[in-house]
């Protein structure tokens, strides 16, 4: 074979192999092409769609018009303007489910109301599903139309709601919203009416395909961009056999053709090549050289004035950016460009800078430091940092700057990039944050001084007037004056709750509120804060009951002190607004939220709809009129919510006018090493020998079954109205392990006594809802050995025959109480007694105790005195700190009641002279007696050397406590 022949066989493979590739490069032509006419269909329709969405989105904007215009001009016909405004709107429109307007987030208005009737009375807040409450946020905090993605509807189909939230005078009036049935939007733009040949389907800016298959966004389609007021669709469209069979056709004829035309080229080459192989390789070769030539210096040129563009481009825009660039080479380096932004900071034209060194632009004592800094710019490539610059006129100013090398082809540094930012004004401002951060500072100290003086100064009398009163009750006084000292120790003790939520509000508010984490007994804690409310609730004759879960545990860790306070609010409020059934607080466990649910439910006036969004706010109550009705701060709520909030928790509330509330807190679920092992330990030492009844609530039960043991199998019959109170004593006897029937009427009760023998009857006093079973107690067919427990509120007595051994319980019983009940009437029968509130004994002597008394104040001294005489003490007095001291130079003594603030020298001072001056053999106990209750007071007293605290207007009982302590200790 010849080299012409050769060569031609090679051409013609070579001709093969181009039109393989030409016949790719054409497949790919005819489907750019392809995707192009798609492409203007997709824009066509889309188009059409977003002004399909626009049209209806505008209704809402129509609605929210019209109901600014109605609620600025106070239309006495609103409703009805509405509803014929709404009708109006949706006859008109296409593709419109619903129009909705929920003033202060209530669903008043809703067309039509023939399909959406169950919306109307419902609360966007509270029965609007999780996943588009953030939605419904967004709308209120931005103000602006916000619209969901495409989802499945309630009542079925695809739809999609728009709502905007209506202010009026910057308060939210409520929310106004359209539901759009997105088929027939779809098919208002025409794209249910494609035709077969392409496919379509839409996703929502999440990437949820709402219409179509999700296999078309995952085969390249042309994608349309729909923008939505807060989001986007895309729309994507296909062949519908696929890209590469929608071209078969045209790729086809073009092959065949490009075949014909390599057979020709291939045969005129090989007629031709004989005579002309030399001159066209000759000319293929200069050509081929001229063009590698020509191609590399036409990227050179590119390249360099692409770079010098983009240098420029960056050098114009930024405006208050300094460029400068400076030689690297000479000893001082020289200015070789210069940017606009840094003839704008340093006052410079370019033209005075070029070829001039950069020292014009340094600080003096920055000038010597060149040398330094190229040297480090070659070991840590770039230098940043902070300096003082100098401008024209010798005015310096403070920059953030960064220093880059620029190499050359060799890789040495032939100049460095400057970039500066005159940073002025950022530096005024700091200045500015930091002088009004020290002022709020200031002024939070001032205000929590202020609240504490104030604090103080209002105890102070307080202290006079609730010791005084403590005082006269304990003495021989007709019911007149009784019940006149009961009023003002009343109102003295209501001053008192006052300033301790102020005070505690204002620690709150100064973020000086500590939450502590310790363990707790919950029943404790619950029947603590239930008699604090006890007296109150008696006058009123409403029951009072807790109701634990049988999963939630005995021990819990957190801050009992903050848990008490939260309970001792809500039930208070309970009280005051309830007039007569039941306050219940029950605690459950949430084990997914891992959290415990607290519910106080009362029976009282209930709070309106409209008013619930008042309830946690400072200084607030519910309505004016129940402001001047029932007392109070209107603090009580919002700092339960605050102080539920501290513990990681949340506070909500529901109510029905007429009906009663629930108030609902939940605080998160937390395990301590002691909790557990107290908790375990117990529940171990139940195991063998005392099981636990069931609907025994952890470790605190389980150690009382032990304790208890003589009750166990024990049945009683607990006759009370109602629930909450029996399911209460039922607990409280299943505890000990006896069983208990509840019977909730008096024909019940008597029924359940005729089938079964009781150990024991727990009956309500009031024997009027009881006539029956009255009647069976106090008759001779009964046995006299029956024991019979009655169960009344504060301030009655037993109504049962004296001949009956019976026993008398104040409402709400603790479980210890009924507990030492029952093993009265079990260890004791023929003793029957009938306990009642424990009552102050007369004081015994207790002269042996040496008492100091520090106090300034004439009243307090007075008071103090009184209440050490009632106790069987007697004091000497000093009037201050140096006064003090004095008086412990000619005498010993074992106790010293310290006041804090004293003149001349104040408690603290006098504590710490104490404890540096006297032996050890000498030095007696101190008990700090303030008004300050801010935190910090009592660590401030205890750091001093103080061994104890009492906060004042001082009670009776806690100086007694603190006073026996000391007595404990001597013996």
């Amino acid at each position: 074979m010849s080299k012409i022949q050769l060569r031609t066989a090679l051409i013609a493979i070579a001709l093969l192999l181009i039109w393989w590739q030409a016949s790719d490069w054409y497949q790919d032509q005819l489907i750019a092409e392809e995707r192009g006419h798609i492409a203007v269909h997709l824009d066509s329709q889309g188009n059409s769609l977003e002004i399909a969405i626009s049209q209806r989105l505008e209704l809402l904007e129509s609605m929210d018009a019209f109901v600014q215009t109605e609620i600025g001009s106070s239309n006495p016909n609103f409703g009805e303007e509405v509803n014929n405004y709404l009708a109006q709107i949706y006859l008109d429109a296409i593709g419109i489910d619903n129009l909705a307007i929920a003033p202060e987030g209530i669903f008043r208005y809703v067309y039509p109301k023939s399909e959406s009737e169950s919306m109307i009375g419902k609360s966007l807040f509270l029965n609007i599903s999780p996943a588009f409450r953030e939605d419904l946020q967004k709308a209120i905090d931005t103000r602006s139309l916000v619209i969901t993605n495409p989802h499945e509807m309630k009542k079925g189909g695809l739809g999609m709601v728009a709502r905007k939230a209506i202010y009026e005078n910057g308060k939210l009036w409520g929310i106004i919203s359209i539901t759009i049935d997105v088929p027939t939007m779809l098919q208002a733009s025409g794209l249910d009416n494609a035709t077969g040949s392409l496919d379509f389907a839409l996703r929502d800016d999440s990437g949820h395909v709402f219409y179509g298959e999700n296999s078309v966004f995952q085969s390249l389609p042309v994608i349309h961009r729909i923008e939505l007021s807060d989001g986007y669709w895309e729309l994507a469209g296909m062949p519908a056999g696929g890209w590469t069979q929608s071209v078969q056709v045209p790729l086809r004829i073009g092959q065949m053709a490009g075949l014909l035309i390599l057979g020709l080229l291939t045969g005129l080459y090989y007629l031709v090549a004989s005579r002309q192989d030399f001159l066209n390789r000759m000319v293929l070769e200069k050509t081929a050289d001229l063009n590698n030539e020509l191609l590399e210096r036409k990227k050179a040129e590119g390249a360099l004035h692409e770079r010098d563009r983009h240098l420029k481009a960056i050098f114009e825009a930024a405006k208050n950016v300094s460029f400068i660039i400076a030689s690297a080479k000479s000893r001082e380096p020289v200015i070789l460009e210069f940017s606009p932004g840094a003839e704008k900071c340093f006052g410079y034209s370019r033209e005075e800078v070029l070829g001039k060194t950069v020292t014009m632009l340094l600080v003096p004592e920055d000038r010597d430091k060149l040398a330094e800094a190229a040297s480090r710019m070659r070991k840590e490539t770039t230098l940043s940092g902070y300096r003082q610059l100098m401008r024209r006129g010798a005015d310096t100013f403070p920059a953030m700057y960064s220093i880059y090398p620029l190499l050359d082809e060799s890789g040495e540094i032939y100049a460095a990039l400057g970039v500066c930012i005159d940073i002025t004004e950022q530096k005024m401002m700091e200045d500015e944050l930091v002088r009004a951060r020290d002022a709020a500072e200031a002024s939070a100290r001032a205000k929590s001084e202020f609240t504490a003086s104030v604090s103080h100064e209002i105890r102070t009398p307080l202290n006079a007037i609730i010791g005084m009163t403590d005082l006269l009750l304990e003495s021989d006084l007709d019911q007149v004056e009784s019940d006149y000292v009961k009023t003002i120790r009343i109102s003295g003790l209501s001053l008192l709750s006052i300033i301790n939520e102020i005070l505690d509000f204002s620690k709150i508010d100064a973020g000086r509120m500590d939450i502590v984490q310790l363990p707790f007994e919950l029943q404790e804690v619950l029947e603590t804060t239930l008699d604090q409310v006890a007296a109150k609730a008696a006058e009123k004759r409403l029951e009072l009951a807790y109701v634990l879960a049988d999963d939630v545990p005995g021990k819990m860790m957190g801050d009992s002190l903050r848990l008490g306070q939260v309970l001792a609010n809500l039930l208070s409020n309970a009280v005051k607004f309830t007039q007569s059934g039941e306050i219940t607080v029950s605690a459950a466990r949430d084990r997914k939220n891992e959290e415990f649910h607290f519910t106080v439910t009362d029976t009282g006036i209930g709070i309106p709809e409209d008013r619930m969004s008042r309830l946690f706010l400072p200084f607030s109550q519910v309505d004016s009129s129940l402001s001047r009705r029932y007392d109070g701060t209107g603090l009580g709520l919002a700092i339960s919510s605050r102080l539920v909030e501290l513990m990681g928790g949340r506070i909500w509330a529901e109510s029905k006018p007429g009906v009663g509330s629930q108030f609902h807190f939940t605080i998160p679920e937390r395990w301590g090493a002691e909790a557990a092992r107290t908790d375990g330990a117990a529940r171990a030492e139940s195991a063998p020998g005392a099981p636990v009844a069931q609907g025994s609530t952890g470790a605190h039960d389980a150690q009382l079954s032990v304790e208890y043991t003589g009750l166990k199998g024990k049945k009683a019959l607990v006759a009370m109205e109602k629930e909450a109170s029996r399911q209460m004593l039922s607990n409280h006897l299943r505890s000990f392990a006896a069983s208990a029937q509840g019977a909730g009427l008096d024909r019940e009760a008597c029924r359940l006594l005729d089938q079964g023998r009781y150990d024991v009857i727990i009956i309500d006093a009031d024997m009027a809802e009881w006539p029956m079973l009255a009647e069976r107690i106090g008759g001779q067919q009964m046995q006299q050995s029956m024991p019979v427990i009655e169960i009344g509120f504060l301030g009655e007595k037993a109504t049962l025959p004296a001949n009956r051994s019976r026993i008398f319980l104040a409402k709400p019983v603790r479980k210890a109480q009924l507990a030492g009940a029952l093993m009265l009437i079990f260890g004791e029968r023929n003793e029957a007694a009938e306990p009642e509130r424990e009552k102050a004994l007369p004081p015994a002597a207790n002269q042996d105790l040496r008492i100091l008394l520090a106090e300034d104040n004439p009243i307090n001294q007075k008071v103090a005195l009184a209440m050490l005489k009632h106790l069987g003490y007697r004091a000497d007095v000093a009037v201050n700190g140096k006064d003090l001291l004095k008086c412990l130079e000619r005498k010993s003594f074992d106790v010293i009641l310290m006041d804090i603030q004293m003149p001349e020298m104040d408690g603290l001072q006098a504590t710490r002279s104490i404890r540096r001056s006297l032996p050890a053999a000498k030095q007696p106990r101190i008990i700090a007696m303030t008004a300050y209750t801010l935190r910090g007071d009592r660590e401030r007293c205890l750091a001093a050397g103080m061994n104890a605290y009492i906060s004042k207007p001082v009670k009776m009982e806690e100086l007694k406590a603190a006073l026996e302590k000391v007595r404990k200790k001597e013996d």
